[in-house]
């Protein structure tokens, strides 16, 4: 199998929960801003007049009365849903399997925005396909580095047709691609002859409301879009879909109808009741108002415990999920993350975000659903393991001294 290549194609243990256990490890939405009584309402509506249908088998298309639910998350980024382009997935795991079983072939290789998703790396993995850490500068993603580095792997024999990036709150650092640089990318992707593959979970949840143009607003033709209503709706559904250009619709329709036979119809049938009744609006504004509050909270209280000689340094993010912490002496994080858990504080070090180790001096905190009054005494345990020396390391300095 693929994944017995090395390296191997693992995710981290993002939502085991201990008795005494803070997590700030899993990017879980919070769920307590949900109607849940209006959305039992309409699930109770949606099984007893269309159970039959809705409970059933159906066929693998984003179901009509879903598309202008689609239509609208995507054009508040500036994108485009054509219905006849659109591919239902189980979330966005699911469109980068398919997109890497569809669009490459084992042995390619696929540029990386680095660090990256861990699900984006394991699915190209596990299709047979290598990760390269694409080059990044201040701004990001690096246009001339990237026809640097793809004219250098093509004259070593490489096969490389895709990039694939995570542009807007990223997953792990909360950072964002500027249009200005983005459209520098498309046009370095234009000249190379490159897919873009853009994963954007987070993009309607920036803090103070704006969005930033879709990647696929600047060129449809290049680029094949991952949405999924996981994160500004609930995981819980399974239910996200692919904007495929129109030249790759076939090729990536049949790969997830391969991987899923059928979408739920039931899922799609919840979301489009709910966006019909009540749009999207109120609900985005509630993500947007927790997240932002959580944020502000656990930023603060890093700023207080780690914010002057420590070696430890971060930038708050204007959106998303992840406040991602890096070592100033690019120490392994990893020691740190084992007693941070010592301490009933858990976190992702960032060798889980890394192709190659590069980014093993970071550790990713997640703030979306650790609840309020627990921020400050979780980032105080986290805190002082960070302060002091792992046991790891003390015992390497004492065997060498």
């Amino acid at each position: 199998m693929w994944t017995d290549t090395r390296p191997p194609a693992e995710m981290p243990k993002l939502f085991e929960r201990g008795a005494d256990v803070i997590s700030l490890a899993g990017g879980l939405p919070d769920l307590d801003v949900l109607p849940l009584d209006e959305i039992s309402a309409q699930l109770g509506r949606l099984v007893r007049l269309g159970g039959r249908l809705a409970l059933q088998y159906t066929t693998p298309h984003v179901a009509k009365a879903l598309v202008p639910a689609v239509a609208d998350l995507m054009a508040r980024e500036g994108g485009l849903a054509d219905a006849d382009n659109l591919i239902p997935t189980s979330g966005s795991q699911m469109g980068l399997t398919a997109v890497a079983l569809a669009l490459g072939s084992p042995g390619d290789t696929i540029l990386t925005q680095t660090p990256a998703y861990p699900g984006a790396t394991a699915a190209f993995r596990t299709a047979g396909l290598l990760p390269y850490a694409a080059a990044e500068d201040a701004e990001g993603l690096d246009p001339v580095e990237l026809r640097r580095t793809v004219q250098e792997l093509r004259s070593a024999g490489h096969t490389v047709r895709l990039l694939y990036t995570n542009p807007t709150f990223q997953n792990p650092t909360g950072a964002t691609l500027a249009v200005p640089r983005r459209a520098a990318i498309l046009a370095a992707c234009r000249e190379l002859d490159l897919l873009l593959v853009e994963d954007n979970p987070y993009g309607l949840l920036g803090f103070d409301g704006t969005t930033t143009t879709l990647f696929q607003a600047l060129d449809p033709e290049r680029v094949v879009y991952l949405g999924t209503f996981s994160k500004i709706f609930a995981p819980g559904l399974r239910s996200g879909w692919i904007a495929a250009p129109a030249h790759l619709r076939h090729d990536l329709a049949r790969v997830a109808e391969i991987i899923s036979l059928s979408p739920s119809a039931l899922a799609q049938g919840a979301l489009a009741a709910y966006h019909s009744r009540s749009g999207w609006d109120t609900l985005i504004d509630r993500y947007r108002d927790s997240y932002r509050e959580r944020c502000a909270l656990m930023a603060d209280a890093l700023d207080a415990e780690l914010g002057t000689g420590t070696p430890w340094h971060w930038q708050r993010p204007g959106g998303g999920f992840y406040l991602w912490l890096r070592h100033r002496d690019r120490a392994d994080a990893g020691p740190y993350a084992r007693a941070a858990a010592d301490r009933g504080v858990s976190v992702v070090p960032g060798g889980h975000f890394s192709i190659d180790g590069e980014h093993a001096d970071g550790l990713r905190l997640c703030f979306s659903n650790v609840p309020r009054r627990k921020i400050a005494e979780a980032v105080g345990r986290l805190s002082a393991a960070l302060t002091e020396t792992p046991s790891e390391q003390r015992e390497f300095a004492e065997v060498a001294g």
